[in-house]
């Protein structure tokens, strides 16, 4: 069982009934190193044996106007997409590239067909706030039935709780925490396919 906190006590939920529990969110701001903290969690949970699949962001080198080029990889195969469209070095506007952030959904598409015990959906950010983005996988990621682990900036929390359609359940941001809550979902996942 995990334990779930509610406005008065912490109870006991069955994780597998309770999709509440099944999507796990991370929050930061510019004081955590999320991307550090995901793949971390991400290697325990494969470490543990927990079938892993989704996106990990990561930055890259920095570019002449000052910003980081951005990089997601494929947590099954290792193929990178770069994120960012360089626009020289005055740009102030967003720097995401539509076709790339199109090829990153349809890898997460991927990883919501697979057998993965866990699904990083990575990030819910201002795209999917607005609808856009990868919103339409991140669905699907949780339909899957899968643990389904995603960052969120502070800022956006009210947008993923609207588009959770309720609370969130909020992990630690340390990879042990992170990994020993897949672990727990995932072991009453097998419980309950046992009892099938």
């Amino acid at each position: 069982m995990i334990m779930k906190r509610s406005t008065t006590k912490f109870t006991q939920i069955d994780a597998a009934t309770d999709l509440s529990t099944r999507v796990g969110v991370l929050l930061y701001d510019k004081s955590i190193d999320v991307d550090a903290i995901l793949a971390a969690a991400v290697a325990d949970a494969r470490a543990r044996g927990i079938a892993v699949a989704g996106l990990l962001q990561r930055f890259g080198p920095r570019l002449d106007n000052g910003k980081r080029s951005m990089w997601v990889d494929d947590i099954q195969t290792a193929q990178a997409i770069r994120l960012d469209a360089p626009r020289g070095p005055g740009a102030q506007a967003c720097i995401l590239d539509p076709d790339a952030l199109s090829r990153a959904a349809c890898l997460l598409q991927r990883a919501t067909e697979s057998d993965a015990e866990l699904i990083v959906v990575n990030r819910f950010g201002n795209a999917e706030a607005d609808g856009r983005g990868m919103r339409a996988e991140f669905a699907g990621a949780i339909c899957a039935g899968a643990a389904v682990l995603v960052a969120v900036r502070y800022s956006l929390l009210n947008d993923l709780e609207g588009f959770l359609g309720g609370p969130a359940y909020l992990l630690l941001p340390q990879p042990t925490a992170i990994a020993n809550w897949a672990e727990a979902i995932v072991a009453q996942d097998h419980a309950q396919k046992l009892r099938l």
